[in-house]
């Protein structure tokens, strides 16, 4: 019966619906189709006053979000356009994340030609004066008919860090070396402008290794950022450095930057 019931469901022209707990709610929204035949769709987190969840990398008191697709049809890549999140003072820690309301656009290229089937199983962390696991699960089918949340989605990918280029990078360097009994990343960078209490985070693009918090120092307007570096599968200390995202936040603007050449 149950089974019957999920294809059924799978079926309808479109799904998005609310979970709703004591933290808020989140809804997933089904945007529209591009002309490429790809979608723009998004999460909506409605949270309740005092409540808090996490950016992609929050930071080692933070759960970062983790989306599994599994049982999803004709879904080929998958991004998403993290806006700007908080840098939030939590008991004297820092974590990044969201609070009130915040919607996180999401970019689905199918495999092949034809409707879209997600089935996604969204696990995150919720804090208030507690911090709790929480998971949600949505089912859609995606098929060109009419946008919902289109506003909303659009106003979110507005809230993006810009690109090095539209923040005035001059240059970027990155290098690693031993610290202690480990090692250490340290990103130099140069901007046209100065930023106002930067808040600096390194990010590796894959599981292998894990980069800590980082140490922001300014000098007009340089920014050096340094982090512990930890590695977490075999031996071999080499990073490839097209690999590194370096994210700045900043009072008066936010830059995720690519890359990091040595």
């Amino acid at each position: 019966m149950l089974i019957r019931l999920i294809l059924m469901f799978l079926l309808l022209p479109a799904a998005a619906f609310a979970q709703n707990m004591d933290y808020g709610s989140v809804k997933l929204l089904k945007g529209w189709q591009q002309e490429d035949g790809s979608y723009r769709v998004a999460l909506e987190f409605t949270l309740n006053e005092g409540w808090k969840t996490y950016w992609r990398s929050p930071g080692p008191a933070g759960l970062p979000p983790i989306f599994n697709w599994d049982g999803s049809d004709n879904i080929g890549e998958v991004s998403f356009d993290w806006p700007t999140p908080e840098v939030i003072d939590q008991g004297g820690m820092i974590t990044l994340g969201y609070s009130d309301r915040f919607v996180l656009p999401i970019h689905i290229s199918p495999a092949t030609d034809g409707p879209v089937r997600i089935v996604l199983r969204l696990n995150f962390g919720v804090c208030s004066e507690i911090c709790l696991p929480a998971q949600s699960v949505f089912l859609a089918r995606l098929d060109g008919s009419a946008g919902e949340g289109v506003a909303l989605i659009e106003a979110a990918l507005l809230k993006a860090p810009v690109t090095g280029e539209a923040a005035g990078l001059r240059s970027i360097s990155c290098a690693v070396g031993p610290k202690g009994k480990g090692f250490e990343i340290t990103a130099d960078m140069e901007f046209t402008q100065a930023f106002d209490a930067p808040y600096t985070v390194i990010e590796y693009g894959t599981q292998e290794i894990w980069v800590d918090l980082a140490l922001s120092t300014t000098s007009g307007t340089a920014i050096r950022a340094t982090a512990p570096i930890r590695f977490y599968v075999g031996d071999d200390k080499d990073m490839d450095n097209d690999a590194l995202v370096v994210s700045v936040f900043g009072n008066n603007r936010a830059v995720e930057i690519q890359g990091c050449p040595s």
